[in-house]
């Protein structure tokens, strides 16, 4: 039996070996960790400050709502 016989019996039928996977996983954990880290950038990250939007259940920047309180009222009403 030669070198390369012995080498095609240890692998899978997919042709894909432990190293390949154990990679794959890494991959995996990486793109994963890297979403994360984004998501918490974007909600974290900013220079403008937030606020919860009056009336409703989502967030607006703070300084376009002091900056002119009555009008974001009169949109509201117009929904």
């Amino acid at each position: 039996m030669g070198s390369c016989e012995s080498h095609e019996a240890s692998t899978p039928e997919n042709g894909s070996t432990k190293k390949d996977e154990e990679e794959l996983k890494n991959l995996a954990i990486g793109a994963g960790l890297l979403l994360a880290a984004w998501v918490v950038s974007t909600i974290f990250g900013g220079s403008r400050k937030t606020m919860k939007a009056p009336g409703r259940d989502y967030y607006i920047f703070r300084d376009e709502f002091e900056d002119d309180p009555a009008a974001y009222f009169r949109r509201l009403r117009d929904y």
